[in-house]
């Protein structure tokens, strides 16, 4: 069975958003090494396997982007291992492309999908091949020559060969080959995001309707949240509007991510490099600082946390079912996230200064930090905004973790990327002809 899949990947130091075929699946990013399958049998193990194979995700990778080894993935991972999984490290100047954690993760779950594609057309094959076409976007601070490069290589070398173990002996070869990975500067892809739907019409509210829910699973869908532009239009008295109100806007980003946040000035659609900025800043900073604290003040709820483990008891205050010890834990939050908010207001309001006022029609925020700093840091934006006579536009929770999928997804489908894929292959070309 060949598949072709377009993949637009948001590799998230706390969570991994990606649309792979048309599809968003959302996944703590953590993996863990697994020393044989857990799976006892194929007759229980394989039916719910397949019914919920992003949950119970565990595959086998032979690669030259990875070592080879047997590996569980996301949620299985993080249920299974609790904080003995390996997640991107947000501390110093470590950039993901020299981390294990998109690669294995990438291609474990673009093998998932290829095995749920194939079932749900009614068969499930002994092996299946996929060619890619993926979009990724880095940080602005890490989105250099060399780490764009590293992140081509190791996905464009080679066919990577993934194994999707179902049961104790039912499993799924799948080869994985990309035909072609362009690296984006976070920035851009939200600028679609925000502007298009999936099928580039004006955006209106949700990007597509078929989206997986685990991904909006802790903001429930009712009338008290508010659609996409509905606070923003309230705010400045701008009426019905939809996302060709951005169109030709010059944006100051604030991008608030768990290990780093992210400034990217865009001028319309394009990034204007000279004025684009990025810190290790983030609430996943505040976390790692807090889990001493929590483990204080709730010494017999928890004998270790992982960051993510953390993140999902903050992130439960949005859910229908808050976790016991919420209360506990903001407290030890709380003043490592006003340390990250001070630093990150002063590069923001930096940012203000040296790009000017006069040229920033709209500071648009977003991100998944976004949601737990936003009590904290959304006074003092707006304060910053009006001062200066610009807008504020804070994504609602809802909305804010998946722009960066969303807009990723958009531009590996559209005309932009297969012009910069043709250029690519035109190049290939070119070598392979010179070097005969």
């Amino acid at each position: 069975m060949k598949l072709n899949f377009t993949v637009g990947n948001d590799i998230g130091n706390s969570e991994q958003a990606i649309y792979i075929d048309g599809k968003l699946i959302a996944q703590p990013n953590v993996y863990a090494s697994a020393v044989s399958i857990p799976w006892s049998d194929d007759e229980t193990d394989v039916p719910k396997n397949l019914k919920n194979i992003y949950d119970n995700l565990v595959v086998s990778i032979i690669s030259s982007a990875v070592p080879t080894g047997t590996y569980l993935i996301g949620r299985h991972a993080l249920k299974t291992e609790k904080e003995n999984v390996t997640g991107l490290y947000v501390k110093g100047n470590n950039a993901k492309s020299d981390q294990l954690v998109p690669y294995i993760n990438t291609l474990g779950t673009i093998a998932a999908r290829a095995v749920e594609k194939a079932y749900k057309d009614g068969s499930l094959p002994e092996s299946i091949s996929v060619i890619c076409d993926q979009a990724i976007a880095m940080p602005v601070k890490q989105h250099t020559p060399r780490n764009v490069e590293t992140l081509q290589k190791k996905f464009m070398n080679g066919t990577h060969n993934v194994t999707v173990h179902l049961g104790l002996t039912k499993k799924v070869d799948v080869k994985v080959e990309f035909d072609y990975v362009q690296v984006l500067q976070e920035g851009t892809p939200p600028v679609f995001a925000l502007q298009m739907d999936h099928e580039s019409n004006w955006r209106t509210d949700i990007y597509k309707n078929d989206s997986d829910p685990k991904i909006s699973e802790n903001f429930k869908e009712n009338e008290s949240f508010p659609g996409l532009f509905d606070d923003f239009a309230a705010e400045y008295q701008l009426g019905e509007i939809d996302g060709s109100y951005l169109e030709g806007k010059n944006i100051l980003h604030t991008d608030l991510g768990d290990g780093t946040s992210d400034f990217p000035y865009t001028i319309g659609d394009a990034v204007d490099k000279d004025f684009c900025h990025g810190v290790n800043h983030g609430v996943g900073h505040a976390i790692v600082e807090a889990v001493d604290d929590l483990l204080e003040l709730a010494p017999h709820a928890f004998n270790s946390i992982s960051r993510q483990q953390y993140s999902d008891i903050l992130i439960s205050e949005f859910s229908g079912r808050k976790h016991k010890f919420l209360q506990e834990a903001k407290q030890a939050f709380r003043p490592h996230l006003d340390n990250q908010v001070n630093q990150i207001m002063q590069h923001i309001s930096d940012q203000v200064l040296k790009i000017g006022a006069n040229e920033i029609d709209i500071i648009v925020v977003y991100g998944g930090g976004s949601i737990l700093m936003r009590e904290s840091i959304l006074p003092r934006l707006k304060t910053l905004a009006d001062n200066n006579r610009i807008q504020l536009f804070y994504v609602p929770a809802r909305y804010a973790v998946t722009l960066n999928a969303e807009g990723l997804d958009w531009f590996v489908r559209s005309p932009l990327y297969a012009k910069l894929k043709e250029v690519y292959m035109e190049t290939v070309k070119r070598v392979a002809v010179a070097g005969e």
